[in-house]
């Protein structure tokens, strides 16, 4: 019994056999379910799936003993409850060879979509090797499956499973929704699935990252090296459905670094961080509401709205986010109007972006020298700088600079050739990003100046969609 509990609950590497097994192992660590067997579990978790659930398992298994239209009520327990008892038995056709989940020699059962998710069978046997009617897998890889449900949240239309590359956070994951279902179905008010509060998957990708953080900062009291090293993951989004005839998946994924990056922001600079990403919601349906920093709530002329009404909405800092996108226009906008600390920036550019710290000295440089002129001739440089469109622009406008440094009878250049071809303008080189990025550094140091300049209004998507142009 213990090997077999063991491979029922180890780490496979497989997202879904991984859940299923998250879902076993915290069962078995409830008082209620701690000296059951894995075949009373299944009995268990049967009875909820028909019981209160309604049998709506279909987003995960075709035709399987429960969903199978033919069998209605008790039938569907008996049938679900035999099959299982029969592959513990060794009771069902099998091979020797190796699963290909767990690697494992052992006995092997056939895997379709009946019993396994996004599983080809039948008419999709080209999806599987030599052409067999299905994956074979070893017993434990199905049972886990059978426990898949328990662990994972609809979203919008589709299933989502959060997985890592680090188990302990892809099972807090799991905890947390088989926490609930658990709390649900003892209460009697348990009908399928959990549903998930959000319809895009940033948005649900961040706030489990948001549930996590507040807890590892429990039980790090606060550490910060503990901290980085526990946010070091990659994190993916299965976004699925198993339904009929329409079998579909999407994956997103989040890179280790945005991961600690997220994270750096949220411990280190709570406050204006989360300021800032709650400005960048976006309800198209509420037009002219405006983001109060000091309620953090949006308003229109009919409503005010607080984080639980609004952090369903789509925001463009999330998605960018999590798809590899800018999200230095959303700064500089955000800087029209408020302070930013620099050491965000800095470390998005440096670890996010990618961009050379030399590059970032030199900008920064550059942009020291414009705030250091009136205040006309800063919201001059402002208005010029916005209105350019292309690198060309951004490369006269640069050289001007140069010009009005050396008739000022300044001691150095502001850059020099090599600077200029190397790292303001290299080959390859996004000059937006060093646009957004000079904006960025006037804007911090008439913030610190206390300085307030004129400047153009800028339309809320202007910077934004232009930024995925051609950047050549």
């Amino acid at each position: 019994m213990t090997e077999e509990k063991n491979w029922l609950t180890s780490y496979t590497g497989d997202p879904f056999a991984d859940a299923g097994g998250f879902v076993i192992k915290q069962l078995w660590q409830d008082e209620q379910f701690k000296d059951k067997s894995i075949l009373e579990l299944i009995k268990y978790v049967t009875k909820v799936y028909v019981n209160n659930w309604g049998a709506k398992l279909h987003s995960f298994f075709l035709n399987s003993k429960i969903t199978q239209a033919a069998f209605v009520g008790d039938r569907k327990i008996e049938e679900a409850i035999k099959y299982y008892t029969a592959l513990l038995n060794d009771d069902l056709p099998y091979k020797e060879g190796y699963c290909r989940i767990s690697g494992e020699k052992t006995k092997l059962y056939l895997a379709g979509r009946d019993n396994h998710v996004l599983s080809g069978s039948g008419t999709y046997i080209n999806f599987h090797p030599n052409f067999e009617p299905g994956l074979y897998l070893s017993k434990e890889m199905l049972i886990r499956m059978f426990f898949l449900p328990l662990g994972v949240v609809q979203l919008s239309d589709k299933i989502a499973l959060l997985a890592c590359n680090v188990p302990d956070i892809a099972e807090y994951f799991v905890k947390e929704n088989l926490e609930k279902n658990l709390l649900e179905i003892r209460s009697g008010i348990s009908q399928g699935v959990l549903k998930s509060p959000f319809n895009f998957p940033a948005n649900a990708i961040f706030s489990f990252i948001d549930h996590y953080l507040r807890e590892i900062k429990q039980l790090t009291d606060y550490r910060e090296e503990e901290i980085e090293e526990k946010t070091n993951a990659s994190i993916t989004l299965f976004h699925f459905t198993n339904f009929g005839a329409s079998p579909d998946a999407s994956i997103y994924s989040l890179d280790s670094k945005v991961f600690q990056f997220y994270a750096a922001c949220q411990f280190k600079f709570p406050k204006v961080w989360n300021q800032f990403l709650r400005s960048n919601y976006r309800n198209y349906k509420l037009k002219g509401s405006i983001f109060d920093v000091d309620t953090e709530t949006w308003k229109s002329k009919d409503e005010q709205l607080d984080y639980d009404a609004y952090k369903t909405w789509r925001n463009e800092v999330l998605d960018n986010l999590m798809n590899g996108e800018s999200i230095l226009p959303n700064i500089v906008k955000w800087l029209v109007d408020h302070p930013f600390p620099s050491e965000i920036t800095d470390y998005y550019l440096n670890y996010i972006r990618n961009m050379d710290k030399k590059t970032i000295q030199i900008v920064r440089k550059i942009a020291d020298f414009i705030s250091n002129g009136s205040e006309d001739e800063i919201a001059k440089d402002i208005k010029r700088l916005r209105g350019h469109r292309s690198a060309y622009e951004l490369r006269t406008f640069t050289v001007g600079l140069l010009d009005k440094n050396y008739k000022a009878e300044a001691q150095d250049p502001l850059f020099t050739l090599n600077e200029y071809a190397d790292y303001l303008f290299p080959d390859g080189g996004f000059w937006r990003e060093t646009k957004n990025l000079l904006l960025v550094g006037i804007y911090e140091n008439l913030h610190k100046q206390g300085k307030k300049v004129d400047t153009p209004a800028q339309d809320d998507s202007e910077e934004i969609a232009l930024d995925t142009e051609n950047n050549n």
